[in-house]
């Protein structure tokens, strides 16, 4: 089961930095053209600030697909997370398989809360504002049921060893 950030508000930022993009690739274009003709003071703010709009919508709509949104799918081998961006790149998940989850909490707070995933070393979060309700509990029960089944499995080895 793959679970991708989808809440509404996720699907408007996905489609909003197109729209300050364009303007302040226009205005900037538009404000250097006429530095060149009038070479005036105010048009040079006006492409600086263009400038910094564009680049600022950029940076943002880079650091929401590779950084911030990730993708969780789980799967037999175990939890793999991605970037959506990766996603659109074809890179490869990175796997923490079942042997190394060793419980998850949800934690909820005025803000909407999170989940987290204690594997081994170190604690995997997922904000919950990044899914929609429905979404983000069908990804708590997946990985309740999957830690279920691997701590199961698991007793059940030690048993088999043990006798």
């Amino acid at each position: 089961m793959s679970f991708r950030p989808d809440s509404p508000l996720n699907r408007l930022v996905i489609l909003w930095p197109g729209v300050p993009i364009a303007a302040c690739a226009l205005g900037f274009v538009l404000a250097v053209v006429e530095i060149s003709e009038t070479h005036s003071a105010g048009f040079a703010a006006l492409a600086i600030a263009m400038g910094c709009g564009l680049a600022f919508s950029l940076g943002l709509l880079f650091h929401s697909l590779f950084i911030e949104w990730t993708e969780v799918i789980i799967s037999r081998e175990g939890i793999a997370l991605r970037p959506v961006g990766h996603a659109w790149l074809n890179r490869q998940p990175r796997i923490v398989p079942w042997d190394r989850v060793k419980g998850m909490n949800q934690v909820i707070t005025r803000e909407g809360g999170h989940l987290e995933i204690a594997a081994e070393s170190r604690v995997l979060r997922l904000d919950r504002a990044l899914f929609r309700a429905d979404t983000f509990a069908n990804l708590c029960a997946a990985l309740a049921q999957r830690t279920r089944q691997s701590s199961v499995a698991g007793y059940d080895e030690e048993l088999a060893a043990a006798a």
